[in-house]
């Protein structure tokens, strides 16, 4: 597997490049997307604005599809090579509030 990957990065106010940063380590309840359809969010814009604080360097961009490239040891119901879409809401099954039946935002 590729060490190194594309990625949308935000530098500054108004600016967003695409630029290469190491491959993340995934853990447990981790699961690694190799994206092919990236999207929009208005999120996204409202960094790229700066009306939504980020460090510079972060990673932006939510919501793709992709292929399911590695799993974490946790991770149940997927398989490797599977094609997915990663929604905004994800619950993760494991926070308080998902064990109290409220995987979405509230």
């Amino acid at each position: 597997m590729a060490t190194r990957m594309k990625a949308a990065i935000f530098v500054e106010k108004g600016r967003i490049v695409l630029d290469d940063k190491p491959v993340p380590e995934i853990g447990p309840l981790d699961v690694l997307l190799k994206m092919t359809t990236p999207t929009i969010c208005g999120t996204d814009v409202d960094i790229l604005k700066g009306e939504y604080p980020v460090e510079r360097g972060l990673t932006v961009g939510h919501e793709p599809v992709g292929i399911v490239e590695r799993l974490g040891s946790g991770v149940t119901g997927f398989k490797e090579g599977q094609r997915v879409i990663a929604g905004a809401i994800t619950p993760s099954g494991w926070s308080n509030a998902c064990q109290c039946g409220c995987g979405a935002q509230v």
